[in-house]
């Protein structure tokens, strides 16, 4: 993927950077948030951000997410889509809106297949991948570090195909 930014019609999505510290430590000590992730230690330090930001966060695949108060999440893909989002936007569209912004992206500049999941019981997380495209290739157990326990883990796949066809129609033209 080539784009470094991007602008939805609500968020800015733009990489990580050192001063997101404190809002992703303060998301991700929430077990409510890490308690859906699979490699995300509890509690999270300064140490596991610095990891993060510098081993983890890939340019141009993962990016930092922010509506008009601050920081509301994380987005990654490549080869797999994974998020995170702060509890004060759940159920507000902000995953499917900055997810599709850097799959479409993704998908133009490389249409090969992207996977993802979610554990058993995060419906937020099965709605988000349902309205983007992905469908069901398996299930197993999955670790899910903050919890240091495998958890039942539903494995999804999106094609380009089933991507184009899960995006919202388009506004009806105005006529002059």
């Amino acid at each position: 993927m080539t784009r470094a930014e991007f602008q939805t019609a609500r968020l800015t999505l733009r990489p990580v950077i050192p001063q997101d510290e404190g809002a992703v430590a303060a998301a991700l000590n929430d077990l409510s948030v890490t308690g859906w992730l699979s490699v995300v230690p509890y509690p999270y330090t300064a140490a596991d951000f610095h990891q993060f930001q510098t081993t983890m966060a890939k340019s141009g695949e993962t990016f930092a997410v922010l509506d008009a108060t601050g920081l509301a999440g994380i987005v990654g893909a490549g080869r797999e889509l994974g998020y995170w989002f702060a509890p004060r936007c759940h159920g507000q569209g902000y995953a499917t809106e900055a997810a599709r912004a850097v799959l479409a992206a993704q998908l133009a500049d490389d249409p090969a297949d992207v996977v993802s999941g979610y554990f058993e019981g995060n419906l937020r997380s099965a709605n988000v991948l349902r309205k983007l495209g992905f469908v069901e290739t398996g299930r197993g157990l999955k670790p899910c570090r903050a919890l240091g326990t495998l958890r039942p883990h539903v494995d999804l796949r999106l094609t380009l195909a089933a991507f184009l066809a899960a995006l919202p129609p388009a506004p009806p033209k105005q006529s002059a």
